[in-house]
């Protein structure tokens, strides 16, 4: 059966992500592959069933989607294009939605939505039809990505070998999956048309008010990275772009089901004992009251799966006299031009961060992000942050790992820096992708992105930039996030000689 096709799935390095398709089934067919030829070293049990988890399970958080096409407010009411992407025919899905084809489906020759083998497939990776006919979505469908180190022959027809299941989808059209079935006037769909490929507002639908897109993020190296005292006695890791999910990762994975939509009317929607829609989830009433929430077991079991994720290598290394002399020179220039933050030495120096949030001011970045208040005392997902994170007195973006960074370009929270490599780039294609975003993260004259109203909304103008018009307090219309230009800041490395960048880029993509 084509399903079997999935034992085959490597990771960059080499790792089996192969055998079985749901958490129940014994993953004995896996006895059937010619092992030697798929894999290099077997996953364990545990990583095997959290890779699962991974690609498969939705906890019938479609329910939510199909509440809120019929939501009681009609200003609230947006139906999430699950028809359209999956009635776009396969061989133009992805370059009309950038989501990734099912290896496992084939295009249905009588057209409409592929066919798969497996009853909850959709032909699209990460999206699931649940059992309630509704279309619930995976962690996948946002993090698994294609393969840098294999990328596919035909971008709608990828095989397993061709995904890697955490770099992030780089060219997923969210915005427009999102806003596709708004009217064109409807100020939601502006917003969603000023996502970049490759981001997702995490508070899009339980709105802070700020716009704050953010890029999805690539998990990789976890073990090597710096874990944090937050008060509960154990350490942790430091999570979210902003570090807001610092809770650790059991924390972190229910809070990421939680804004799919699990659990949603038993946790998030008002009810008579939580009429404010926005009072924070208590996770011990919804652990208690929720039948669909997360197990502890499927919560092991990613944590296990995630761990033994490594960051994609680029093939090869230097060999000329050249080439190791300026590899030398790359690596004492990051020394002392970025390891200040991106440290090298102590428990973080493998994956090339501190991982602490740097305040807003320090590295000019636009802070838009960095403002969300979700995580805050009092707000909706309050109880996903620590004291830490509450407490800090300041806000700020985490020192992100480099480990695996020539794979992800652009740059920046928010994809605004540095061009797109095409998606079946081979390595040195997806590299030049790489090193022209790094000359251009370290310039100090970098063209300004701002984006901006195409006509007038309300009282502002065509021309008004999108920051202004949707990052206010409703209720006052007091301006929330006044920044306005997208790749602004992080201009370290801009005063750095030619010869030092070119040796900096050439030592940074081999890490």
């Amino acid at each position: 059966m084509r399903r079997l096709q999935r034992a085959t799935l490597l990771v960059s390095t080499g790792l089996l992500l192969g055998g079985g398709l749901g958490c129940a089934e014994s993953g004995s067919d896996i006895e059937d592959l010619d092992r030697e030829t798929v894999f290099e070293e077997r996953l364990s049990a545990a990583e095997r069933r959290g890779r699962d988890v991974w690609f498969e399970n939705t906890y019938g958080g479609g329910t939510f989607f199909q509440f809120l096409a019929v939501h009681p407010d009609p200003s609230k009411r947006i139906r999430i294009a699950f028809d359209e992407v999956l009635n776009t025919p396969r061989d133009q899905r992805f370059a009309q939605w950038g989501l990734i084809n099912d290896p496992d489906c084939e295009a249905n020759p009588a057209g409409g939505p592929d066919l798969c083998d497996d009853p909850a497939g959709t032909g699209v990776l990460g999206i699931r039809r649940e059992a309630s006919g509704a279309f619930g979505v995976t962690c996948a469908s946002c993090h698994a990505g294609l393969d840098p180190l294999n990328p596919p022959a035909d971008v709608n027809e990828p095989t397993w070998d061709n995904i890697h299941p955490t770099i992030g989808n780089q060219y997923a059209k969210f915005g427009k999956i999102f806003g596709h079935n708004l009217a064109a006037t409807d100020v939601r769909r502006l917003m969603f048309n000023g996502w970049r490929d490759g981001t997702v507002d995490t508070t899009a639908l339980f709105n802070d008010n700020i716009m704050n897109p953010g890029v999805v993020t690539a998990f990789w190296d976890q073990k090597h990275r710096r874990t944090f005292d937050i008060g509960t006695g154990h350490r942790e890791l430091r999570n979210g772009q902003g570090g807001e999910d610092d809770a650790g990762g059991d924390l972190a994975t229910i809070r990421v089901y939680t804004n799919i939509g699990v659990c949603f009317f038993e946790c998030v929607a008002p009810r008579p004992d939580r009429p404010d829609p926005n009072a924070p989830i208590d996770v011990a009433q919804c652990r208690r009251d929720c039948a669909n929430f997360p197990p502890q077991q499927d919560l092991d079991d990613v944590g296990a799966f995630l761990r033994q994720v490594k960051a994609p290598q680029y093939p090869g290394h230097p060999t000329t006299l050249g080439q190791a002399v300026t590899y030398v020179k790359g690596g004492l220039t990051f020394a002392v031009a970025c390891g200040n933050c991106h440290s090298v030495t102590g428990p973080g120096r493998r994956v090339y961060s501190d991982a602490e949030i740097n305040p807003m001011d320090a590295q000019s970045t636009n802070t838009c992000r960095a403002r969300t208040t979700n995580w805050d005392t009092g707000k909706l997902w309050a109880q996903f942050s620590s004291d830490v994170y509450k407490n800090r007195g300041y806000k700020g973006y985490r020192t992100m790992p480099l480990t695996g960074i020539w794979t992800t370009s652009p740059f920046f929270h928010n994809n605004s820096v540095g061009p797109y490599a095409p998606a079946d780039a081979s390595p040195a294609a997806r590299a030049a992708a790489y090193e022209a975003a790094m000359y251009e993260m370290m310039s100090a004259s970098r063209a300004p992105l701002v984006q901006t109203l195409p006509f007038p909304v309300g009282p502002f103008p065509a021309g008004t930039p999108l920051a202004y018009v949707f990052s206010r307090a409703p209720a006052t219309g007091q301006l929330l996030c006044d920044d306005v230009v997208e790749n602004r800041g992080h201009y370290y490395g801009s005063d750095l000689s030619a010869s030092s960048k070119a040796a900096l880029i050439y030592w940074l993509k081999y890490q």
